[in-house]
C-alpha cells in the first residue's frame, strides 16, 4: 500500500504543475497563435471540427476536448516545430556506453535534442512543413514503432508531470480563439526567428 502525500509533498507538486507549467504553456499558446495566422485554413478544421462533433463552444468538457483529433493534430505539430523545454533532461550515464562510434564514458552528462528529433527525417516526412495531418494516423507513420522519437514532453518516468494538464489548457483556449477571432500580422513580411533562453522561444 503506498503512503499518502504529505501536506509537503502535494504543496511542492502543485508548485511545479503551476510554475513549470505557465510560460511552457504560454509559449505553446503564442507559437499555435503564430501557426493560425500562418495557416488560416488550420482554424476554420480547428472550428468545422467542433461544430461537427456538435460541441457546445460556452460549455466545453474534457470529453469534447478529447474528441477533437484535428486540433490535437495541430498542437501536436507546433509542438514539433517549436517545443518550448529543448534541452532540459540531462542525465548521468551511470555505466559506459557504446553508441556505433561514440563512447559515452561513466559519469558523462548527456542531453536530448529534442527539437532535432522533430526536424528528423527518419521521422517525419518533410519535416520542415506545418502539416498536422501527419499526426492523425500516427499507426500509419514511420513513429509507430518508434514511440521516443516524439517527445516533447520528455519520456520514460521522469516525464512532464504537467503533459496532460497542459494540452487540455492549450487545446480549450486555442478552441475558443480559434472561434472567436481571426489573426493578422502588421507586418504580413514577419518571419519567425527562434532562439535558445531558458526556454526555445
Amino acid at each position: 500500500k503506498e503512503e499518502p502525500l504529505s501536506d509537503d509533498e502535494i504543496i511542492d507538486t502543485f508548485i511545479t504543475l503551476f510554475f513549470a507549467g505557465m510560460d511552457t504553456t504560454g509559449h505553446l499558446l503564442g507559437l499555435s497563435v503564430y501557426y493560425l495566422w500562418k495557416y488560416p485554413e488550420c482554424a476554420t478544421r480547428i472550428i468545422n471540427e467542433a461544430t461537427r462533433n456538435g460541441i457546445n463552444f460556452d460549455n466545453i468538457s474534457i470529453d469534447d476536448l478529447h474528441s477533437l483529433k484535428f486540433l490535437e493534430a495541430f498542437l501536436k505539430e507546433v509542438l514539433r516545430l517549436g517545443t518550448p523545454t529543448i534541452q532540459i533532461m540531462p542525465r548521468e550515464a551511470k555505466s559506459t556506453h557504446q553508441l556505433a562510434d561514440l563512447t559515452i564514458l561513466k559519469g558523462t552528462i548527456v542531453n536530448v535534442g529534442i527539437n532535432a528529433i522533430g526536424f528528423n527525417e527518419q521521422y517525419f516526412d518533410q519535416p520542415y512543413e506545418f502539416r498536422p495531418e501527419r499526426f492523425l494516423d500516427e499507426k500509419e507513420s514511420k513513429r509507430a514503432k518508434l514511440p521516443f522519437s516524439y517527445i516533447p514532453f520528455s519520456a520514460g518516468p521522469r516525464h512532464c508531470i504537467g503533459k496532460y494538464l497542459a494540452m487540455i489548457e492549450a487545446k480549450s483556449i486555442i478552441l475558443s480563439f480559434s472561434k472567436k477571432f481571426s489573426f493578422k500580422m502588421t507586418n504580413p513580411d514577419y518571419k519567425l526567428k527562434m532562439c535558445i533562453r531558458f526556454l526555445y522561444e
